[in-house]
């Protein structure tokens, strides 16, 4: 078993590490188009570029010149310097060849030699399959613990616009100071300034379980190249803030991407009312400000899925009003390194 890094500037290894993520996409969620392969090609040459927020390698494990297993191993540069998070993934077709073990292992003394004292990682889970997928038994048996389950619901779009607009009627009632501001793939320069705030927040005011998570580093300029990262990605962004209108910050954001190449299913990333802010109803607010704005100009849109944390009852009782139905969950695992 030879394992090798990926060199982002080659396509062709570029799509043989891929082709073992697609397939494992292929094999647990066929419906859906999943990560793209110039998606993560992106992610891969974004991640290689000496002023990265976050390094990026690709790793394959290979046997008699076929690829049995990828990863991705992430790590932070702006923030969180102890962590190193991976994407292992074996080819459901060459299991239990110990292409993952192998791969594994790179990956520790990669994080170790970066001087990473924790490796995180997330396994999605299909309807089903809760509790008891491969990486149950996969996770434990190399060191990693269960820390959290992230629930995956799917609203189905465009929503009823009665639901629309009982929601947002009886939402507009508890946040008279605030006023909705919508934007497309760049927050307005106005608000760039609260949105790496909120961000910063967002790194910390979530429910984390025991992860060892720590506050991100942001400002206007990490802000703005996200935001082209997304882009070189081939992705589209939707956001949605409310702006506090005594103070004139934005105290609640939400933000939904969307992969051009295959609109039929967003994905919701951030939402987050500022904790001094919560108990008037912005979470719903935003979201429905976005999903509008979302549906006017990417029609195409049938599905958005989002995932919540189990102990984040305020938020799932907004994506529940929406009619969001449960599809799996997302587990995320963490292993301290020695």
């Amino acid at each position: 078993m030879e394992v090798r890094e990926v060199d982002p500037r080659d396509d062709a290894a570029v799509a043989e590490w891929f082709a073992v993520i697609d397939a494992w996409q292929r094999a647990g969620r066929p419906d859906e188009p999943g990560w793209l392969l110039h998606e993560q090609a992106a992610i891969l040459r974004l991640g290689a570029e000496p002023d990265a927020d976050e390094r990026r390698v690709g790793l394959v494990a290979v046997e008699d010149g076929q690829v049995l297993a990828a990863a991705r191993l992430d790590l932070p540069v702006a923030d969180n310097t102890h962590l190193a998070d991976v994407l292992l993934i074996t080819h459901p077709g060459h299991r239990r060849r110990g292409a993952g073990r192998a791969l594994l292992g790179e990956v520790e003394r990669r994080a170790r030699e970066a001087g990473r004292t924790t490796l995180t990682a997330s396994s999605d889970e299909v309807p089903g399959e809760e509790g008891r997928s491969a990486s149950r038994g996969f996770g434990p048996a190399l060191g990693f613990q269960a820390m959290q389950a992230e629930v995956r619901r799917d609203i189905a779009l465009p929503l009823d616009p009665a639901v629309v607009s009982g929601l947002a009627a009886v939402a507009a009632e508890y946040a008279a100071d605030d006023d909705l501001r919508t934007w497309r793939d760049a927050v307005p320069e106005d608000l760039v300034e609260d949105q790496a705030h909120l961000f910063r927040r967002m790194s910390t005011d979530v429910p984390l379980a025991d992860l060892d998570w720590r506050e991100e580093v942001w400002d206007a300029a990490r802000v703005r190249r996200d935001e082209q990262d997304v882009q070189a990605m081939g992705r589209t962004l939707f956001g949605a803030g409310a702006v506090h209108r005594p103070t004139g910050r934005m105290v609640a954001y939400t933000t939904m991407g969307v992969a051009l190449a295959a609109p039929e299913r967003a994905y919701q990333w951030d939402t987050l009312v500022l904790t001094e802010h919560r108990g008037h109803r912005l979470g719903t607010l935003v979201k429905l400000a976005c999903l509008q704005r979302l549906a006017d100009e990417v029609p195409e849109v049938r599905f958005i899925s989002t995932w919540n944390a189990a102990e984040n009852a305020p938020m799932i009782r907004v994506n529940d009003s929406l009619g969001a139905k449960v599809n799996g969950q997302l587990v995320n695992w963490q292993k301290r390194l020695p």
